[in-house]
């Protein structure tokens, strides 16, 4: 059963229903490092949204989120409670979609922004004859990560920086809420929603994004894709600009769920593409 399963997998990794998170750290870290915590999590909240919504100078728009990705991610414990509160639902469906795919796990596999590393040990521990190769920026995520891989006991699993992998490519790419990192997102979003964005600027904004990712996948090979968008233009651009790059999507495939995430609610779109020869 795998819903069964999935309980079971975040139960077991220590994701665990959270109403309040500063309460949460609070409680797992003592009152003067969790107030701390809380202080300087709020403050790199507020600067990424700022980022993310207005754009950073000449920051690298891929790494406007490092420093909270960072620091959520100083130790296991610590990113767990955040995935706790931010990510649980989110994790199940994702996994609920991952689960129906079984046959695309077989062979090389990446994970493009693997952060912690919760979907690649689930993937790797469900398909122990796949190699599993988990991609991200953030090197205190990566620590994590492999920490949760050893905690697991998963020996078809390795973690790597994104910029070190080379010309090496996969037969299924997992790249899971890559988009926002990687597009200018938010603005993109807000903008698809009035009258004046293009079909082709659409696409254009996401042409980059879509090169690297075909870039990572063998011919006949599938991109999994799960990222936060509503069902509109924005997210019409990504399929059009991924359509461009030879990746196509597999009929039956899609999936729109919503979760919350934090004190809101997120709207998801999943996806199967494969490549062209």
């Amino acid at each position: 059963m795998p819903g069964l399963e999935i309980k079971e997998y975040l139960s077991r990794i220590g994701i665990r229903r959270i109403n309040e998170l500063d309460t949460a750290l609070v409680e797992a870290f003592g009152r003067e490092e969790g107030e701390g915590h809380i202080v300087r999590l709020t403050e790199l909240f507020d600067r990424s949204e700022e980022r993310l919504l207005y754009g950073a100078g000449d920051t690298v728009y891929l790494h406007r989120q490092e420093e909270l990705v960072d620091y959520w991610n100083q130790s296991l414990q610590l990113s767990l409670l955040a995935a706790s509160f931010y990510d649980r639902v989110f994790f199940r469906r994702a996994m609920e979609y991952l689960l129906g795919h079984g046959p695309l796990w077989s062979g090389d596999i990446f994970d493009m922004g693997c952060g912690n590393g919760i979907l690649t040990c689930f993937l790797a521990l469900r398909h122990p004859d796949s190699a599993f190769t988990g991609l991200e920026i953030s090197s205190n995520a990566l620590s994590v990560a492999k920490e949760l891989a050893g905690k697991l006991a998963v020996e078809n699993v390795e973690f790597s920086k994104r910029d070190a992998l080379g010309q090496g490519k996969c037969d299924t790419l997992l790249s899971c809420r890559t988009a926002h990192e990687n597009v200018a997102w938010r603005a993109l979003c807000e903008e698809s929603k009035g009258p004046t964005l293009s079909v082709e600027e659409q696409i254009r904004r996401h042409s980059q994004y879509a090169k690297e990712l075909s870039a990572l996948v063998r011919p006949q090979g599938h991109l999994v894709s799960i990222e936060r968008y509503e069902d509109d233009g924005a997210y019409a651009g990504l399929i059009r600009a991924l359509e461009r790059v030879g990746l196509c999507q597999v009929k039956g495939t899609h999936m729109q769920f919503s979760c919350k995430n934090g004190d809101g609610t997120a709207m998801f779109q999943a996806m199967v593409f494969r490549k062209n020869s």
